[in-house]
């Protein structure tokens, strides 16, 4: 046993939050009341940082073939899209493949599939085009997915219901000609809600005013959300642990951000709030992110959003102490984008799996004690190496290469047209 990382305690914690936390519901509240008195038990001070999101309360998902024979099929619902009237609509259905524009010119007000990621350009199509709603398939052998959307595009565009279907239905619908359909869909919607990030912190002994942040989302979907996030949030509160038994050079910060399910949004407001207070960003030299772990089966990795020195350091480290992780220099879609758009640079640990996540299959027996253990280790020794150093190691940069990609991540999940420049 790891007396640094307690991994059997982390295990504790995660059941302790072991149930649905959507954002901005009274679950997410919850969880949120049983970090803060984690950290509080801990010793530190916390406190509540409020931001206001658009959520759902609720949602069904109904679905019915209709001709040419009828028969009923599970679908789940991507929240926070769009519903139907309270009896559902039945309608004519068309696949229209990749969502391009010559596949659409005959849907208004019918429900459509594409096997296409829904982009703004393709929203904005579709919406359009009038479609009444879209199938998504799951890839063979997939769960269906329990996600939310991104309440942007329906501001932006207008309601398009979105759900996904599974594989072998969609293939029926496709092959069996599949012309009409019922649909119901109910989403208890509440735009004016309230996400809560709780923080606390660690005054450094020797250089306050610099900051290093240990972040996770608490979030999940319309899942327990164990594997994505329940077991980052659990590492973070360890990690706090092993920090106020061990004071640190520099000041840390942990933030339990909730929203990161629904375009991230406690990390960047949590971003904003800093922009308007002088110099609080300045102060942030790097964010340790933790976002996936604890599943049974899987592999550690290290993915850098940063610059390749920052890349090449960690990498050469992670083979020199024999920690078998994958080092990855990239973006990662979590809740370090934010700060990265800000110059800020990212570690992003992470455990991966083998298709669970994003889906009810994101549940509790998938994760062990076990699988902490070294991922743990790696964190303690990581970015303890790197706080307590005598002089910083790496600059507070991303690098020229990774800006742009991280500025087009953004500019790609935005429903508002990028500015063009020249190169």
């Amino acid at each position: 046993m790891n007396r640094d990382f307690d991994s059997n305690r982390v295990v504790e914690f995660i059941r302790k939050i072991n149930f649905v936390r959507f954002a901005a519901t009274e679950n997410e509240q919850r969880a949120a009341d049983i970090i803060k008195s984690e950290l509080d038990a801990i010793g530190l001070e916390t406190a509540l940082h409020h931001f206001p999101m658009a959520t759902s309360h609720a949602s069904q998902a109904a679905f019915k073939f209709l001709e040419p024979y009828q028969k009923s099929v599970n679908i789940t619902h991507r929240v926070l899209s769009g519903e139907t009237p309270a009896e559902g609509i039945s309608a004519g259905f068309k696949y229209i493949e990749s969502g391009g524009e010559r596949f659409c010119e005959d849907i208004e007000n019918k429900v459509v599939m594409l096997t296409n990621r829904i982009d703004r350009e393709i929203y904005a199509r579709l919406s359009r085009h009038k479609a009444a709603s879209v199938l998504m398939p799951t890839n063979l052998n997939q769960e269906l997915y329990t996600l939310g959307f991104d309440i942007d595009f329906v501001k932006k565009f207008g309601n398009l219901p979105i759900c996904f279907i599974g594989y072998e239905d969609a293939l029926e619908m496709v092959k069996n000609k599949i012309s009409k359909v019922h649909l119901l869909l109910r989403d208890s919607v509440d735009l004016n809600a309230t996400g809560t990030n709780v923080i606390a912190g660690i005054e450094g002994s020797q250089e306050p005013d610099t900051e290093f942040l240990f972040v996770a989302h608490y979030d999940s979907v319309l899942s327990t959300g164990i594997y994505d996030n329940a077991a980052g949030t659990a590492t973070v509160i360890e990690l706090a642990r092993y920090f106020q038994r061990n004071r640190p050079k520099r000041t840390v910060r942990f933030i339990l951000f909730s929203g990161e399910e629904l375009g991230l949004r406690g990390s960047k407001a949590y971003v904003a709030d800093l922009k308007q207070k002088e110099d609080a960003l300045k102060r942030i030299r790097l964010v340790f992110n933790f976002d996936l772990g604890g599943t049974i089966l899987g592999r550690n990795c290290v993915r850098i959003t940063g610059p390749e020195e920052m890349f090449h350091f960690i990498d050469a480290w992670n083979k020199i102490e024999d920690w078998d992780f994958l080092v990855e220099n990239d973006i990662y879609s979590s809740d370090n984008m934010p700060f990265g758009l800000e110059g800020i640079p990212s570690i992003n640990i992470l455990r991966t799996s083998l298709g669970i996540g994003h889906a009810l299959n994101d549940s509790i027996e998938h994760i062990a004690p076990a699988a902490f253990e070294i991922f743990g280790a790696f964190a303690i020794k990581l970015t303890s190496q790197i706080i307590n150093a005598p002089v910083l190691p790496f600059k507070r940069c991303v690098g020229k290469n990774m800006a742009t990609k991280i500025k087009e991540y953004f500019d790609s999940r935005s429903p508002e047209e990028p500015e063009i420049t020249d190169e």
